[in-house]
Protein backbone atom coordinates (compact mmCIF):
# COMPACT_ATOMS: atom_id res chain seq x y z
CA UNK A 1 0.00 0.00 0.00
CA UNK A 2 1.36 3.39 -0.94
CA UNK A 3 2.07 5.85 1.86
CA UNK A 4 -0.24 8.83 2.32
CA UNK A 5 2.69 11.26 2.53
CA UNK A 6 6.00 11.04 0.71
CA UNK A 7 8.59 13.56 -0.43
CA UNK A 8 9.30 14.12 -4.12
CA UNK A 9 12.01 12.21 -5.92
CA UNK A 10 15.47 13.19 -4.64
CA UNK A 11 17.10 12.63 -8.04
CA UNK A 12 14.69 15.05 -9.66
CA UNK A 13 15.22 17.67 -6.94
CA UNK A 14 19.00 17.35 -7.21
CA UNK A 15 18.83 17.86 -10.97
CA UNK A 16 16.79 21.05 -10.63
CA UNK A 17 19.01 22.32 -7.81
CA UNK A 18 22.09 21.85 -10.01
CA UNK A 19 20.34 23.80 -12.75
CA UNK A 20 19.43 26.66 -10.37
CA UNK A 21 22.22 27.15 -7.82
CA UNK A 22 21.54 28.88 -4.48
CA UNK A 23 17.85 27.92 -4.59
CA UNK A 24 17.91 24.45 -3.03
CA UNK A 25 15.71 25.36 -0.06
CA UNK A 26 13.08 27.10 -2.18
CA UNK A 27 12.97 24.18 -4.63
CA UNK A 28 12.42 21.59 -1.92
CA UNK A 29 9.76 23.68 -0.18
CA UNK A 30 7.82 24.34 -3.38
CA UNK A 31 8.07 20.69 -4.47
CA UNK A 32 6.68 19.53 -1.14
CA UNK A 33 3.73 21.94 -1.33
CA UNK A 34 2.66 21.16 -4.92
CA UNK A 35 3.37 17.43 -5.15
CA UNK A 36 0.31 15.16 -4.97
CA UNK A 37 1.53 13.16 -1.95
CA UNK A 38 3.25 16.07 -0.23
CA UNK A 39 2.02 18.70 2.21
CA UNK A 40 -0.51 20.14 -0.20
CA UNK A 41 -1.82 23.69 0.01
CA UNK A 42 -4.62 25.44 -1.85
CA UNK A 43 -2.65 28.66 -2.32
CA UNK A 44 1.09 29.35 -2.48
CA UNK A 45 2.74 32.77 -2.73
CA UNK A 46 6.20 33.15 -4.29
CA UNK A 47 7.65 36.62 -3.75
CA UNK A 48 10.95 38.33 -4.48
CA UNK A 49 12.64 40.87 -6.72
CA UNK A 50 12.88 40.47 -10.47
CA UNK A 51 15.37 37.99 -11.92
CA UNK A 52 15.52 35.84 -8.79
CA UNK A 53 14.32 32.59 -10.39
CA UNK A 54 10.66 32.49 -9.29
CA UNK A 55 9.06 31.82 -12.68
CA UNK A 56 11.86 29.65 -14.07
CA UNK A 57 12.02 27.36 -11.04
CA UNK A 58 8.24 27.01 -10.90
CA UNK A 59 8.04 26.10 -14.58
CA UNK A 60 10.88 23.54 -14.42
CA UNK A 61 9.57 21.93 -11.25
CA UNK A 62 6.04 21.57 -12.59
CA UNK A 63 7.34 20.12 -15.84
CA UNK A 64 9.35 17.51 -13.95
CA UNK A 65 6.44 16.59 -11.67
CA UNK A 66 4.05 16.26 -14.62
CA UNK A 67 6.51 14.27 -16.72
CA UNK A 68 5.43 10.70 -17.31
CA UNK A 69 8.97 9.39 -16.77
CA UNK A 70 9.07 10.58 -13.15
CA UNK A 71 5.38 10.27 -12.37
CA UNK A 72 4.57 7.47 -9.95
CA UNK A 73 8.03 7.20 -8.33
CA UNK A 74 8.61 8.84 -4.96
CA UNK A 75 11.50 7.39 -3.01
CA UNK A 76 10.93 3.88 -4.33
CA UNK A 77 7.15 3.76 -3.64
CA UNK A 78 5.13 2.95 -6.76
CA UNK A 79 1.74 4.59 -7.28
CA UNK A 80 -0.18 6.41 -10.00
CA UNK A 81 -0.18 10.19 -9.88
CA UNK A 82 -1.14 12.66 -12.57
CA UNK A 83 -0.30 16.34 -12.17
CA UNK A 84 -0.99 19.00 -14.78
CA UNK A 85 -0.51 22.73 -14.73
CA UNK A 86 -1.25 25.94 -16.60
CA UNK A 87 0.59 29.27 -16.43
CA UNK A 88 -1.06 32.65 -17.00
CA UNK A 89 1.25 35.67 -17.37
CA UNK A 90 -0.25 39.03 -16.46
CA UNK A 91 2.29 40.79 -18.68
CA UNK A 92 0.49 39.27 -21.68
CA UNK A 93 -3.00 40.34 -20.53
CA UNK A 94 -4.17 43.86 -21.29
CA UNK A 95 -7.20 43.87 -18.98
CA UNK A 96 -8.86 41.93 -16.20
CA UNK A 97 -11.30 40.22 -18.58
CA UNK A 98 -8.42 39.24 -20.85
CA UNK A 99 -6.78 37.57 -17.84
CA UNK A 100 -9.95 35.56 -17.13
CA UNK A 101 -10.25 34.47 -20.77
CA UNK A 102 -6.58 33.45 -20.88
CA UNK A 103 -6.99 31.47 -17.66
CA UNK A 104 -9.92 29.45 -18.99
CA UNK A 105 -8.14 28.86 -22.29
CA UNK A 106 -4.91 27.71 -20.62
CA UNK A 107 -6.74 25.28 -18.32
CA UNK A 108 -8.78 23.87 -21.21
CA UNK A 109 -5.61 23.26 -23.20
CA UNK A 110 -3.88 21.59 -20.25
CA UNK A 111 -6.75 19.14 -19.57
CA UNK A 112 -7.22 18.52 -23.32
CA UNK A 113 -10.80 19.80 -23.41
CA UNK A 114 -12.41 18.89 -26.74
CA UNK A 115 -15.58 21.03 -26.65
CA UNK A 116 -15.88 24.77 -27.01
CA UNK A 117 -14.92 26.93 -24.06
CA UNK A 118 -17.59 29.29 -22.75
CA UNK A 119 -17.22 33.04 -22.37
CA UNK A 120 -15.76 34.39 -19.14
CA UNK A 121 -16.65 37.99 -18.38
CA UNK A 122 -16.44 38.04 -14.58
CA UNK A 123 -15.04 36.14 -11.63
CA UNK A 124 -18.25 34.17 -11.05
CA UNK A 125 -18.13 32.76 -14.57
CA UNK A 126 -14.43 31.98 -14.07
CA UNK A 127 -15.24 29.79 -11.07
CA UNK A 128 -17.98 27.98 -13.01
CA UNK A 129 -15.84 27.35 -16.10
CA UNK A 130 -12.76 26.22 -14.16
CA UNK A 131 -14.89 23.95 -11.98
CA UNK A 132 -16.41 22.30 -15.06
CA UNK A 133 -13.01 21.76 -16.69
CA UNK A 134 -11.13 20.48 -13.63
CA UNK A 135 -13.99 18.32 -12.32
CA UNK A 136 -14.47 16.63 -15.68
CA UNK A 137 -10.73 15.89 -15.86
CA UNK A 138 -10.63 14.59 -12.27
CA UNK A 139 -13.68 12.32 -12.65
CA UNK A 140 -12.17 10.59 -15.67
CA UNK A 141 -9.26 9.31 -13.57
CA UNK A 142 -8.66 5.59 -13.09
CA UNK A 143 -9.32 3.78 -9.83
CA UNK A 144 -5.79 3.94 -8.36
CA UNK A 145 -4.89 7.26 -9.96
CA UNK A 146 -4.71 10.57 -8.11
CA UNK A 147 -4.96 13.80 -10.06
CA UNK A 148 -4.11 17.38 -9.20
CA UNK A 149 -4.12 20.61 -11.17
CA UNK A 150 -1.81 23.57 -10.48
CA UNK A 151 -2.73 27.05 -11.76
CA UNK A 152 0.12 29.60 -11.83
CA UNK A 153 -0.53 33.36 -11.97
CA UNK A 154 2.77 34.99 -12.91
CA UNK A 155 3.06 38.70 -12.02
CA UNK A 156 -0.54 38.94 -10.84
CA UNK A 157 0.27 41.98 -8.69
CA UNK A 158 0.98 44.00 -11.87
CA UNK A 159 -2.19 43.13 -13.73
CA UNK A 160 -3.64 46.09 -15.67
CA UNK A 161 -7.30 47.05 -15.15
CA UNK A 162 -7.80 44.30 -12.60
CA UNK A 163 -11.08 43.99 -10.65
CA UNK A 164 -10.74 45.17 -7.04
CA UNK A 165 -11.42 41.67 -5.65
CA UNK A 166 -9.35 39.72 -8.21
CA UNK A 167 -6.71 38.33 -5.85
CA UNK A 168 -9.19 37.43 -3.13
CA UNK A 169 -11.48 35.66 -5.61
CA UNK A 170 -8.64 33.69 -7.18
CA UNK A 171 -7.51 32.59 -3.73
CA UNK A 172 -11.00 31.17 -3.04
CA UNK A 173 -10.97 28.95 -6.12
CA UNK A 174 -9.33 26.13 -4.14
CA UNK A 175 -12.32 26.07 -1.76
CA UNK A 176 -14.78 25.65 -4.63
CA UNK A 177 -12.80 23.38 -6.94
CA UNK A 178 -11.23 20.25 -5.41
CA UNK A 179 -7.70 19.17 -6.36
CA UNK A 180 -6.78 22.72 -7.44
CA UNK A 181 -3.70 24.60 -6.21
CA UNK A 182 -3.10 28.25 -7.12
CA UNK A 183 0.41 29.73 -7.17
CA UNK A 184 0.76 33.54 -7.06
CA UNK A 185 4.11 34.93 -8.24
CA UNK A 186 4.46 38.52 -7.01
CA UNK A 187 7.21 41.01 -6.28
CA UNK A 188 6.37 42.46 -2.88
CA UNK A 189 3.08 41.21 -1.38
CA UNK A 190 1.16 43.22 1.19
CA UNK A 191 0.41 41.57 4.53
CA UNK A 192 -2.58 39.23 4.17
CA UNK A 193 -3.25 40.48 0.64
CA UNK A 194 -5.25 37.32 -0.16
CA UNK A 195 -7.49 37.79 2.91
CA UNK A 196 -6.95 34.13 3.80
CA UNK A 197 -4.91 33.06 6.85
CA UNK A 198 -2.28 30.38 6.73
CA UNK A 199 -1.11 30.84 3.14
CA UNK A 200 2.52 29.61 2.78
CA UNK A 201 4.94 32.23 1.43
CA UNK A 202 8.27 31.30 -0.19
CA UNK A 203 10.80 34.11 -0.37
CA UNK A 204 13.29 34.36 -3.22
CA UNK A 205 15.92 36.72 -1.89
CA UNK A 206 18.33 38.67 -4.08
CA UNK A 207 21.50 36.86 -5.08
CA UNK A 208 24.70 37.70 -3.25
CA UNK A 209 28.07 38.05 -4.96
CA UNK A 210 29.22 34.44 -4.34
CA UNK A 211 25.86 33.15 -5.60
CA UNK A 212 26.06 35.30 -8.74
CA UNK A 213 29.58 34.06 -9.47
CA UNK A 214 28.42 30.49 -8.95
CA UNK A 215 25.58 30.96 -11.44
CA UNK A 216 27.79 32.65 -14.03
CA UNK A 217 30.32 29.85 -13.70
CA UNK A 218 27.77 27.69 -15.55
CA UNK A 219 27.91 30.06 -18.54
CA UNK A 220 30.41 29.35 -21.31
CA UNK A 221 31.65 32.65 -22.78
CA UNK A 222 32.46 33.16 -26.43
CA UNK A 223 35.07 33.27 -27.76
CA UNK A 224 36.87 30.74 -25.58
CA UNK A 225 40.53 30.86 -24.66
CA UNK A 226 42.96 28.12 -25.69
CA UNK A 227 43.34 27.23 -22.02
CA UNK A 228 42.26 28.34 -18.54
CA UNK A 229 38.93 29.70 -19.79
CA UNK A 230 36.97 28.87 -16.64
CA UNK A 231 39.53 30.36 -14.27
CA UNK A 232 39.90 33.61 -16.23
CA UNK A 233 36.12 33.88 -16.66
CA UNK A 234 35.52 33.47 -12.93
CA UNK A 235 38.05 36.13 -11.92
CA UNK A 236 36.88 38.40 -14.71
CA UNK A 237 33.25 38.22 -13.50
CA UNK A 238 34.38 39.12 -10.00
CA UNK A 239 36.19 42.20 -11.34
CA UNK A 240 33.13 43.28 -13.35
CA UNK A 241 30.90 42.96 -10.28
CA UNK A 242 33.19 45.02 -8.07
CA UNK A 243 33.70 47.80 -10.63
CA UNK A 244 30.41 48.10 -12.56
CA UNK A 245 27.50 45.86 -11.61
CA UNK A 246 27.74 46.25 -7.84
CA UNK A 247 26.24 49.74 -7.90
CA UNK A 248 24.33 49.91 -11.19
CA UNK A 249 23.04 46.41 -12.01
CA UNK A 250 22.47 44.05 -9.10
CA UNK A 251 20.29 41.46 -10.85
CA UNK A 252 21.62 38.41 -12.61
CA UNK A 253 20.35 39.44 -16.07
CA UNK A 254 22.16 42.78 -16.22
CA UNK A 255 25.28 41.28 -14.62
CA UNK A 256 25.46 38.48 -17.20
CA UNK A 257 24.80 40.92 -20.04
CA UNK A 258 27.65 43.22 -19.01
CA UNK A 259 30.06 40.31 -18.55
CA UNK A 260 29.31 38.81 -21.96
CA UNK A 261 29.51 42.22 -23.67
CA UNK A 262 32.96 43.10 -22.31
CA UNK A 263 34.46 39.61 -22.54
CA UNK A 264 35.71 39.79 -26.19
CA UNK A 265 37.46 43.10 -25.52
CA UNK A 266 38.91 41.82 -22.25
CA UNK A 267 40.58 38.74 -23.77
CA UNK A 268 41.74 40.49 -26.95
CA UNK A 269 45.34 40.85 -25.63
CA UNK A 270 45.40 37.09 -24.96
CA UNK A 271 44.13 36.21 -28.42
CA UNK A 272 46.65 38.59 -29.99
CA UNK A 273 49.48 36.93 -28.08
CA UNK A 274 50.63 40.09 -26.31
CA UNK A 275 49.64 38.81 -22.83
CA UNK A 276 49.17 35.48 -21.11
CA UNK A 277 46.16 34.45 -18.97
CA UNK A 278 48.40 34.50 -15.91
CA UNK A 279 49.17 36.56 -14.00
CA UNK A 280 45.63 37.90 -14.02
CA UNK A 281 46.66 41.21 -12.47
CA UNK A 282 48.65 42.16 -15.56
CA UNK A 283 45.68 41.37 -17.80
CA UNK A 284 43.42 43.41 -15.54
CA UNK A 285 45.80 46.36 -15.63
CA UNK A 286 45.97 46.29 -19.43
CA UNK A 287 42.14 46.47 -19.62
CA UNK A 288 41.58 48.94 -16.81
CA UNK A 289 39.84 51.35 -19.18
CA UNK A 290 36.94 48.89 -19.52
CA UNK A 291 36.16 49.17 -15.82
CA UNK A 292 36.60 52.94 -15.52
CA UNK A 293 33.72 53.99 -17.78
CA UNK A 294 30.03 53.17 -17.82
CA UNK A 295 29.80 52.73 -21.59
CA UNK A 296 28.94 49.05 -21.18
CA UNK A 297 25.94 49.96 -19.02
CA UNK A 298 24.39 52.25 -21.65
CA UNK A 299 25.20 50.20 -24.74
CA UNK A 300 21.99 51.28 -26.47
CA UNK A 301 23.14 54.92 -26.49
CA UNK A 302 26.93 54.76 -26.61
CA UNK A 303 28.42 52.79 -29.46
CA UNK A 304 30.52 49.82 -28.42
CA UNK A 305 33.61 49.83 -30.66
CA UNK A 306 36.14 47.17 -29.79
CA UNK A 307 38.97 48.58 -31.90
CA UNK A 308 38.90 52.38 -31.86
CA UNK A 309 41.21 54.03 -34.35
CA UNK A 310 43.73 56.61 -33.30
CA UNK A 311 43.02 58.97 -36.23
CA UNK A 312 39.35 58.98 -37.30
CA UNK A 313 38.63 59.32 -40.98
CA UNK A 314 36.59 62.09 -42.48
CA UNK A 315 33.58 59.84 -43.13
CA UNK A 316 33.52 58.46 -39.61
CA UNK A 317 33.75 61.94 -38.10
CA UNK A 318 30.86 63.15 -40.23
CA UNK A 319 28.77 60.15 -39.25
CA UNK A 320 29.38 60.63 -35.53
CA UNK A 321 28.89 64.41 -35.65
CA UNK A 322 25.13 64.42 -35.21
CA UNK A 323 24.49 61.70 -32.66
CA UNK A 324 22.30 61.76 -29.58
CA UNK A 325 19.32 64.12 -29.66
CA UNK A 326 20.29 65.57 -33.03
CA UNK A 327 19.89 62.17 -34.68
CA UNK A 328 16.71 61.15 -32.85
CA UNK A 329 14.47 64.22 -33.04
CA UNK A 330 12.53 65.08 -36.22
CA UNK A 331 13.44 68.09 -38.34
CA UNK A 332 10.80 70.50 -36.96
CA UNK A 333 11.55 69.48 -33.35
CA UNK A 334 15.23 70.30 -33.81
CA UNK A 335 14.39 73.71 -35.26
CA UNK A 336 11.99 74.38 -32.38
CA UNK A 337 14.64 73.42 -29.84
CA UNK A 338 17.12 75.84 -31.43
CA UNK A 339 14.45 78.56 -31.42
CA UNK A 340 13.74 77.86 -27.75
CA UNK A 341 17.42 78.25 -26.90
CA UNK A 342 17.64 81.55 -28.77
CA UNK A 343 14.48 82.80 -27.04
CA UNK A 344 15.92 81.85 -23.64
CA UNK A 345 19.34 83.47 -24.10
CA UNK A 346 18.48 86.50 -26.26
CA UNK A 347 16.80 89.60 -24.79
CA UNK A 348 13.44 90.35 -26.46
CA UNK A 349 14.69 93.77 -27.58
CA UNK A 350 17.26 92.12 -29.90
CA UNK A 351 14.69 90.11 -31.87
CA UNK A 352 14.17 92.94 -34.36
CA UNK A 353 17.89 93.15 -35.06
CA UNK A 354 18.56 89.43 -35.27
CA UNK A 355 15.51 87.95 -36.96
CA UNK A 356 13.93 90.58 -39.24
CA UNK A 357 14.54 90.22 -42.98
CA UNK A 358 15.50 93.88 -43.35
CA UNK A 359 18.25 93.45 -40.76
CA UNK A 360 19.55 90.15 -42.14
CA UNK A 361 22.17 91.81 -44.33
CA UNK A 362 23.27 94.05 -41.47
CA UNK A 363 23.54 91.24 -38.94
CA UNK A 364 27.13 90.88 -37.78
CA UNK A 365 28.56 87.39 -38.12
CA UNK A 366 30.30 85.97 -35.10
CA UNK A 367 34.05 85.71 -35.35
CA UNK A 368 34.57 89.18 -36.82
CA UNK A 369 36.34 91.93 -34.94
CA UNK A 370 36.02 95.65 -34.52
CA UNK A 371 38.70 98.20 -33.94
CA UNK A 372 39.30 99.03 -30.31
CA UNK A 373 38.92 102.66 -29.48
CA UNK A 374 41.04 104.21 -26.89
CA UNK A 375 38.99 105.10 -23.88
CA UNK A 376 39.24 108.22 -21.89
CA UNK A 377 41.61 108.14 -18.95
CA UNK A 378 40.01 107.57 -15.58
CA UNK A 379 36.88 105.88 -17.00
CA UNK A 380 36.39 102.22 -16.03
CA UNK A 381 35.25 99.86 -18.78
CA UNK A 382 32.44 97.41 -17.97
CA UNK A 383 33.12 93.86 -19.07
CA UNK A 384 30.12 92.11 -20.57
CA UNK A 385 29.32 88.52 -19.61
CA UNK A 386 28.26 86.24 -22.45
CA UNK A 387 24.53 85.54 -22.52
CA UNK A 388 25.03 81.80 -22.67
CA UNK A 389 26.82 81.92 -19.31
CA UNK A 390 23.97 83.65 -17.48
CA UNK A 391 21.53 80.75 -17.65
CA UNK A 392 18.27 80.35 -19.57
CA UNK A 393 15.45 82.85 -19.10
CA UNK A 394 11.71 82.31 -19.46
CA UNK A 395 9.99 83.16 -22.75
CA UNK A 396 6.46 83.00 -24.10
CA UNK A 397 5.49 80.37 -26.64
CA UNK A 398 4.43 82.97 -29.24
CA UNK A 399 7.94 84.46 -29.31
CA UNK A 400 9.56 81.07 -29.77
CA UNK A 401 7.29 80.27 -32.73
CA UNK A 402 8.18 83.59 -34.37
CA UNK A 403 11.89 82.81 -34.02
CA UNK A 404 11.21 79.32 -35.36
CA UNK A 405 9.73 80.67 -38.61
CA UNK A 406 12.64 83.12 -38.97
CA UNK A 407 15.40 80.52 -38.66
CA UNK A 408 13.36 78.07 -40.76
CA UNK A 409 13.69 80.40 -43.74
CA UNK A 410 17.44 80.50 -43.15
CA UNK A 411 17.57 76.70 -43.13
CA UNK A 412 15.54 76.58 -46.37
CA UNK A 413 17.90 79.07 -48.00
CA UNK A 414 20.84 76.76 -47.21
CA UNK A 415 19.03 73.81 -48.81
CA UNK A 416 18.68 71.76 -45.62
CA UNK A 417 14.98 72.25 -44.94
CA UNK A 418 12.73 71.30 -47.83
CA UNK A 419 9.70 70.50 -45.66
CA UNK A 420 6.82 72.92 -45.70
CA UNK A 421 4.63 73.68 -42.71
CA UNK A 422 1.10 73.42 -44.07
CA UNK A 423 -0.49 74.29 -40.73
CA UNK A 424 0.09 74.66 -37.04
CA UNK A 425 -0.72 71.05 -36.15
CA UNK A 426 2.77 69.66 -36.77
CA UNK A 427 4.46 72.51 -34.92
CA UNK A 428 2.11 72.35 -31.94
CA UNK A 429 2.57 68.60 -31.71
CA UNK A 430 6.36 69.06 -31.79
CA UNK A 431 6.16 71.63 -28.98
CA UNK A 432 4.08 69.26 -26.85
CA UNK A 433 6.56 66.46 -27.52
CA UNK A 434 9.53 68.58 -26.47
CA UNK A 435 7.69 69.53 -23.28
CA UNK A 436 6.90 65.90 -22.50
CA UNK A 437 10.57 64.98 -23.02
CA UNK A 438 11.54 67.72 -20.53
CA UNK A 439 13.63 69.48 -23.17
CA UNK A 440 11.33 72.47 -22.63
CA UNK A 441 10.40 73.22 -19.02
CA UNK A 442 7.07 74.88 -18.40
CA UNK A 443 7.22 77.80 -15.98
CA UNK A 444 4.59 78.77 -13.44
CA UNK A 445 1.74 76.68 -12.07
CA UNK A 446 0.90 73.43 -13.81
CA UNK A 447 -2.80 74.25 -14.04
CA UNK A 448 -2.35 77.94 -14.87
CA UNK A 449 -3.16 77.72 -18.61
CA UNK A 450 -3.08 75.46 -21.61
CA UNK A 451 0.25 73.91 -22.54
CA UNK A 452 0.00 75.18 -26.12
CA UNK A 453 -1.41 78.61 -25.27
CA UNK A 454 0.47 81.48 -26.91
CA UNK A 455 1.13 83.13 -23.54
CA UNK A 456 2.51 80.02 -21.81
CA UNK A 457 6.05 80.54 -20.57
CA UNK A 458 8.79 77.99 -21.11
CA UNK A 459 12.51 77.66 -20.44
CA UNK A 460 14.96 75.58 -22.45
CA UNK A 461 16.64 72.68 -20.62
CA UNK A 462 19.58 71.89 -22.94
CA UNK A 463 23.05 73.39 -23.07
CA UNK A 464 25.05 75.25 -25.66
CA UNK A 465 27.03 72.30 -26.97
CA UNK A 466 23.87 70.29 -27.63
CA UNK A 467 22.08 73.18 -29.33
CA UNK A 468 25.06 74.01 -31.53
CA UNK A 469 25.21 70.44 -32.83
CA UNK A 470 21.44 70.33 -33.39
CA UNK A 471 21.50 73.69 -35.20
CA UNK A 472 24.26 72.56 -37.56
CA UNK A 473 22.35 69.35 -38.30
CA UNK A 474 19.50 71.46 -39.74
CA UNK A 475 21.79 73.93 -41.52
CA UNK A 476 21.62 76.82 -39.02
CA UNK A 477 24.55 78.51 -37.33
CA UNK A 478 23.29 79.35 -33.87
CA UNK A 479 26.18 81.79 -33.28
CA UNK A 480 24.78 84.12 -35.94
CA UNK A 481 21.57 84.57 -33.97
CA UNK A 482 22.99 84.77 -30.47
CA UNK A 483 23.22 88.23 -28.92
CA UNK A 484 26.45 89.42 -27.34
Amino acid sequence: MASLFSLPNEVMLSTISARFPARHQQIRTLATLISIRGAGSRNIVLHGLEATGKSAITKNLLEELSNSSTKGQTNGTTHYDNLRFATVKSAECISGRHLLEQTVGAVAKAVEWKDNVGRCENLAQLAVELGKLVDNWTVSAEEDEQRKFVLVFDGIDRQRDAPPTLLQALARLGEIIPNLTSIFIVTSPRPNFLHIPGVPHISFSAYTKPELLQILALTTPTPELPKETKEVWSRYCSAVWDSLSKHSGRDILSFRSVCLRLWPRFIKPILDGSLNPSPFSRLLLANRSLFQTDSALVHNIVSDTSTPTAIPTQSSSNTAKYTGIGAQLPYFSRLLLVAAYLASFNPPKTDVTLFMKAAASKRRKKGGGTALTKGRPGVTKHRKIARKLLGPQAFVLERMLAIFHAIKEDANARGRGNNRVEGAADVQMAVATLASLRLLVRMGSVNSMDVLDAGTKYRVAVGWEVVRGIARSVGVEAEDYLAD
